[in-house]
């Protein structure tokens, strides 16, 4: 997946240089409110103190949030290359029963995930009725919130992952309007409880991360 993302700075960067060459650059600073969903499926490994596995667990989910992003970008008339910065983005909170049963103080953990820091690098093509595709590589940090009644913790991780869609552009006096819609799909992530094996050593591992969000925004061009 490295590669991949090398590949695609290559033919973003690209496309720039040669586009610049038959227009005069220009700058483009913009607010955006996001809709989006995502889904992952998560799985769970408990070893016991034998290092041998002794239960898995294994969950699909799905949540929505609501974020706002900010964006800059350069370019002309044949497309942009733009970075843009995110809010954060949080999961609802999982809570673990006593015996899968809620009652009065019987909580043994909760955790939770904020995906911080996310940050966007893409390319815009011009397309013609004033609508455009847009790809892009994603990067961030994953923030996981715990309380575990045994004290163990999780160690947080990298967000990778890619995006594309589609958009309009509505061009008024002052600004101009985008409408977005965006696919994302991220890389897989494992993490620990930090424990050795013949220490009731626990391993997640999230995989097959994707989502969708609608954009709206509001930009200006020099």
């Amino acid at each position: 997946r490295n590669n991949m993302k090398k590949v695609l700075l290559v033919i973003l960067t690209g496309m720039f240089m040669i586009g610049s060459a038959y227009a005069q650059p220009s700058y483009t600073i913009g607010l955006a409110f996001n809709k989006g969903v995502f889904a992952a499926e998560g799985r769970e490994e408990n070893f016991d103190e034998s290092g041998s596995l002794r239960t898995v667990t294994e969950e699909y989910g799905a949540f929505e949030d609501s974020y706002a992003s900010i964006y800059v970008e350069v370019g002309n008339e044949v497309g942009s290359i733009g970075l843009a910065y995110q809010d954060d983005v949080s999961t609802p909170t999982n809570v673990n029963e006593v015996g899968g049963h809620p009652t009065t103080n019987s909580a043994t953990s909760t955790v939770s995930a904020d995906f911080s820091g996310v940050i966007t690098l893409y390319g815009l093509i011009n397309l013609p009725m004033n609508t455009y595709l847009k790809a892009g590589i994603v990067q961030g940090d994953i923030a996981i919130s715990e309380t575990q009644k045994s004290g163990n913790t999780y160690k947080d991780q990298d967000l990778e992952g890619y995006v594309l869609g589609f958009g309009y552009q509505h061009a008024l006096d002052a600004a101009n309007v985008r409408f977005e819609l965006l696919g994302h799909t991220y890389d897989d992530v494992e993490t620990n409880n930090g424990v050795a094996t013949t220490g009731n050593h626990n391993k997640v591992r999230v995989s097959n991360m994707i989502g969708a969000n609608a954009q709206i925004s509001v930009n200006r061009s020099f």
